[in-house]
């Protein structure tokens, strides 16, 4: 695959899971368990990831592998997006937004690896 589409692809894919913590944020919705929380960011994760391969092989841009897409999406989700979705407010569409763009950043962060390494096989 294209190192383009790898940072394109890593980039919706942290893009989504912003979006998702957001609205979690958003809803105020509470958990009242340990296993409610771990099992809705496993769910942010993992739909982040398997939404933006079925996406893209569904419209023609590319066929991204899940190799690329959950650690990125799990790495997005740890570092720059947890942090700030415990310490905002969370009210707001600037805080919806602020998460989306925190989570685009964080993809194309930890997709460059990966468009390393596709640059690197394609040359």
């Amino acid at each position: 695959m294209d190192w383009k589409k790898t940072l394109s692809t890593g980039i919706a894919a942290g893009a989504s899971v912003g979006f998702f913590v957001s609205l979690n944020g958003f809803f105020a919705i509470g958990y009242s368990s340990f296993g409610g929380l771990f099992a809705s960011v496993l769910a942010f994760i993992l739909v982040s990831a398997f939404g933006v391969k079925t996406i893209s092989e569904k419209t023609g841009f590319c066929e991204p592998s899940l190799k690329h897409l959950v650690p990125v999406s799990f790495a997005t989700f740890v570092m720059p997006v947890l942090g700030p979705a415990f310490g905002a407010g969370s009210t707001g569409l600037d805080y919806v937004g602020a998460l989306i763009a925190l989570g685009a950043v964080g993809g194309l962060f930890w997709s460059t690896p990966f468009a390393g390494w596709s640059y690197y096989k394609s040359a």
